[in-house]
């Protein structure tokens, strides 16, 4: 039987050291996405209740800041919905019911068309048929609606074919649905909160993510509370060994051998 000697607890010392350590950069992780979430919970409260901006104003303020500058304000544009040029984002859920959303070009009189994503449609199959019917009024209407940013591909997540009229794609990515259109589009999507003439039943508009804390901070005081225990609880593991009653090895020994002491000479 062996028994480690000092090598080992140098060994057990420095992995406890490192778990310590990565834990409480876990934490202080956590901390900085929880600070990121709620800058962006402002931003995206400043920007909704600041003034309606008009697409004609559009350039403008993208040229102050670039496209960034507008996410989350309140858009408001004239135009004529081109039903042909539809596209259906796939695997979006409301409820926990599976369906697509709808982006649909709304061209105005002048200036570049605005992709619009005017909710969302249960669907059970991949046949558009089996959705229910979304249609657009006729003429010109006025919409109202969020900026939101063109989205593209990250990491593993599924790629839409680079050429080709798709029919659907893996997100709004407004890039690659531009590129099958023969007209110009704002490099971002609207997310429609308003309609006039008014929407049908379906799509069923989408709201934006509400604003929240999520689970950061929660995670954060895990990770501290591991770190606590690591901190406490090794320790105690350390004294309760060193008290064994055969703890007793040499520190210039690796390890020795278990040997039994020999018989006692027979008494004649």
């Amino acid at each position: 039987m062996r028994r480690f000697g000092r090598p080992w607890w140098v060994v057990s010392h420095l992995l406890v050291l490192a778990l310590i350590v990565v834990m409480i950069n876990l934490g202080f992780w956590q901390l900085r996405r929880l600070e990121e979430r709620r800058d962006l919970n402002a931003l995206q409260a400043e920007r909704t209740a600041a003034a309606v901006v008009a697409t004609d104003a559009l350039a403008a303020v993208i040229a102050g800041g670039g496209v960034e500058a507008v996410e989350y304000r309140v858009v408001e544009v004239t135009g004529r919905y081109l039903l042909d040029d539809e596209v259906a984002v796939r695997n979006r859920t409301l409820s926990g019911l599976p369906g697509v959303w709808l982006l649909t070009p709304l061209v105005p009189a002048d200036g570049p068309a605005v992709v619009v994503s005017r909710g969302w449609v249960p669907q059970s199959s991949s046949d558009p048929a089996a959705r229910p019917p979304t249609p657009v009024p006729d003429g010109e209407v006025t919409v109202r609606g969020h900026v939101r940013l063109s989205e593209q591909r990250a990491g593993l997540g599924v790629a839409d074919p680079a050429e080709g009229r798709l029919t659907s794609l893996a997100r709004p990515d407004i890039k690659r649905y531009a590129a099958q259109l023969d007209y110009p589009v704002h490099p971002f999507y609207l997310q429609l909160t308003s309609q006039d003439p008014p929407p049908s039943d379906y799509p069923v508009m989408v709201a934006l993510p509400a604003p929240g804390d999520g689970p950061h901070l929660g995670y954060a005081v895990q990770w501290f509370i591991f770190t606590a225990i690591a901190v406490v609880g090794y320790p105690l593991v350390l004294r309760h060994v060193s008290r064994r009653p055969d703890r007793a090895i040499p520190d210039d020994e690796t390890y020795l051998e278990d040997e039994t002491d020999p018989a006692p000479d027979e008494v004649p």
